[in-house]
């Protein structure tokens, strides 16, 4: 395959950098402590289309495929991950939330425009991939279904409209769309290190939405197994490791500009060969890892995915993004973690991408499953 990008690809990777750099980037740092910024941004790119540029036209939407939800992750993610975790549910969600009509009736043309926030809660307390050990969570009566659940680390989760909550019915996966006003649903924040707002968590008590709401995912997880594991969660790492390239991209780039600034003995730190060497290493780390995550997302756009390169994409790229951060933050010495100086928060951000969506030894686990390794359970979907 090949990283030379369509020239649609090429015009929505400028359109969405001019508005990381001046719309978002000058703000960044509100993206962690004002929530309303985060609802603000989504809004914005809702009006510019970004936020349409994966959805199939049956939606309004441009249809290019996971390569536009790469780019624009890769793009906002060099200025600010947590604008590009909100515009990855943003652009993710309604995608999903077609094959569920009265749902896409209802949401979807409103999430995409950024009016409403969405968000996706599958974390249930002993685990995300825990199923064996999941309880159930929900029981049908008539035309509704009851859910009693608690659910962690659902992104946006404080301030969404409605949430996409996954969990097993008699050992099968479900996916149930509930509004966020629905009597018996409790949202409480979980602070953490970075990547935007506190994440939500969500305790429902006897929650009953109607049976329309309601999407059957059995084929990912039947009998508390999983059963799906060719790559199906390419909607979401392929978006996490461009996130990390990006998180990658963006503090290098700080950093080589600081190096050239900054002087020592009325000469600037880029010209010591030490510094220049650890520019350039991380310089090899980052193209390496952009050619990684082209090649996969433009095999699944041509319908050649390939589910082992799937699953070794996020544990590359996610490493190297926290390798790349830590050292960044490093030259610049103390400013570098000063929080005013806006670099540190790179790290914070990269640290998060470790887990979400998976750690690296479950897709690796997966991985080992693929390839047909004695005894290899999956990991990860």
């Amino acid at each position: 395959m090949s990283r030379i990008l369509t020239e649609d690809q090429l015009a929505l990777r400028e359109k969405v950098r001019t508005f990381a750099r001046e719309t978002v980037g000058p703000r960044r740092l509100e993206a962690y402590e004002n929530p309303p910024f985060l609802k603000e941004m989504n809004r914005l790119m809702g009006e510019a289309g970004i936020l349409r540029t994966f959805a199939p036209k049956s939606l309004g939407g441009d249809e290019m495929g996971v390569m536009a939800i790469v780019i624009v992750m890769e793009e906002l993610s060099r200025e600010c991950p947590a604008v590009a975790m909100s515009a990855m549910m943003q652009m993710n969600i309604p995608v999903n939330m077609v094959k569920t009509p009265a749902v896409a009736d209802r949401w979807a043309q409103s999430a995409l425009s950024g009016e409403t926030t969405v968000s996706f809660a599958s974390t249930d307390p002993v685990g995300y991939a825990n199923y064996a050990e999941h309880p159930d969570i929900a029981r049908r009566e008539g035309d509704e279904f009851v859910l009693n659940c608690v659910r962690h680390f659902a992104g946006q989760g404080t301030f969404a409209d409605v949430v996409g909550v996954s969990g097993l019915v008699n050992g099968d996966m479900h996916l149930f769309w509930i509004p966020a006003d629905t009597p018996g649903v409790k949202v409480s924040p979980m602070p953490k290190m970075g990547v935007g707002a506190p994440w939500g968590r969500f305790e429902l008590t006897d929650v009953r939405i109607p049976a329309e709401y309601v999407r059957d995912l059995s084929e990912l997880v039947k009998d508390r197994q999983l059963v799906d594991v060719t790559g199906a969660s390419k909607v979401s790492t392929h978006p996490i490791s461009a996130m990390a390239l990006g998180i990658a991209e963006g503090v290098w780039e700080k950093t080589d500009a600081f190096l050239r600034e900054r002087t020592v003995r009325n000469e600037p730190l880029a010209s010591m060969q030490a510094l220049q060497h650890k520019l350039v290493r991380m310089k090899q780390n980052i193209e390496a890892g952009r050619s990684m995550l082209y090649d996969a997302t433009q095999l699944v756009d041509v319908g050649q995915g390939d589910a082992v390169l799937d699953h070794l994409l996020k544990p590359f790229l996610t490493e190297m993004a926290v390798e790349v951060a830590t050292t960044c933050m490093t030259l610049h010495g103390g400013r570098g973690y000063q929080r005013s100086e806006g670099i540190e928060i790179y790290l914070r951000d990269a640290a998060g991408l470790l887990i979400g969506e998976c750690t690296a030894d479950m897709h690796y686990s997966t991985v080992a499953n693929l390839l047909n390794m004695p005894g290899a359970l999956p990991g990860s979907p």
